[in-house]
């Protein structure tokens, strides 16, 4: 998943580590949305900022929690750890209001919404729609939880 020696050959060679698409989303999006630990450590090593905003001012945390049906749910949590290790500011609100704990919650990711929660995020905050993380989940087992931590 991701190749971390054609993401290394490419920045040697002068990528632009921090160039935006047309969709606005930087290299580190797309690694860490899909759940490439290696290739998001590499551009995190080489200065990529994990608290940069990208499209609707959403971060690599938040997109990592949202992550694409592509990528496995472990990979993913791994890559998670990785950006709150490196600095990643959890409760960082996108232009709705959204955290990436709303955002793992809105996708019914359960196990995404229980390490955020270990690691500290606030599920007691609301988005410009006065709405909670537990407002966002279809799932009775994720509301419940999240009910319970305020």
């Amino acid at each position: 998943m991701g190749s971390e020696p054609i993401a290394a050959f490419l920045i040697d060679h002068g990528a632009d580590l921090n160039a935006i698409d047309k969709t606005q989303k930087a290299p580190i999006v797309y690694a860490a949305g899909r759940g490439f630990l290696p290739v998001t450590r590499l551009l995190l090593d080489k200065g990529v900022d994990v608290n940069a905003r990208y499209g609707n001012d959403l971060t690599a945390l938040m997109w990592a929690s949202g992550y694409s049906s592509e990528a496995g749910v472990k990979d993913v949590m791994t890559v998670i750890d990785l950006l709150l290790d490196r600095g990643a500011r959890i409760d960082d609100q996108d232009n709705r209001g959204r955290t990436a704990l709303m955002i793992a919650a809105e996708q019914d990711h359960e196990a995404i919404v229980d390490l955020l929660l270990a690691r500290g995020a606030d599920s007691s905050l609301r988005d410009k729609q006065g709405k909670k993380a537990g407002d966002l989940t279809s799932l009775t087992v994720l509301r419940e939880k999240l009910a319970a931590t305020h």
